[in-house]
């Protein structure tokens, strides 16, 4: 749909905790189209390094491929730095945020101020299934399913979800998707005095 742009993300985790962030996946909209995307490992935070076997058989990351990967204060920069002002949109954008505030807050970072618009309240709104899962609403939308649920892949499927109910709309703005976000994490910049 023209006009609707945001960046969608998804957060792998190595263990319950929601700060051992391991792995991130960001896809661009622009105007109605994917127009880039990256992903990238992440060494979990001090502290937080165990994996459990329960997260590594979900999204296939495990200890050893972190090893050397960038840590979160890296990773966060590379985030921010990718999706600039956008709007997030996460297809559980509760946890997504929670996982990037987490992470933060277990390292001293400060954030931003980033609104994060969910998916799956906007499929649970737009369509009448028994079932919400990610694939039952691709599957409704006649979308390929996720197989290899990596952050990469989670992404990649809010993004043309969240397309395909903007076209089915014929909505072209986040503002008009949804009334407002589901949760904004971060500070606001400070205005400035006029001198």
């Amino acid at each position: 749909m023209p006009g609707i742009s945001f960046t969608a993300v998804d957060f792998a985790t190595a263990n319950r905790d929601r700060a051992s962030v391991c792995g991130v996946g960001l896809v661009k909209v622009r105007n109605g189209r994917i127009e880039d995307r990256a992903s990238w490992l992440i060494k979990p935070p001090p502290g937080l390094e165990h994996f459990d076997s329960l997260h590594t058989d979900f999204h296939g990351i495990s200890a050893g491929d972190v090893s050397a990967a960038a840590d979160w204060e890296m990773s966060v920069e590379g985030i921010l730095h990718f999706t600039g002002e956008d709007h997030m949109v996460a297809y559980n954008a509760t946890y997504n945020a929670d996982v990037m505030l987490k992470a933060s807050d277990r390292l001293r970072l400060d954030l931003p101020a980033k609104d994060f618009y969910c998916a799956l309240w906007l499929a649970q709104h737009e369509l009448d299934l028994p079932k919400h899962s990610v694939n039952d609403v691709l599957a409704a939308l006649k979308l390929p399913p996720v197989e290899h649920p990596d952050p990469i892949t989670n992404a990649l499927a809010c993004a043309k979800l969240v397309l395909a109910i903007a076209r089915m709309r014929r909505i072209g703005s986040v503002a008009d998707l949804w009334d407002a976000p589901a949760v904004t994490i971060g500070h606001k910049p400070q205005g400035r005095r006029r001198k």
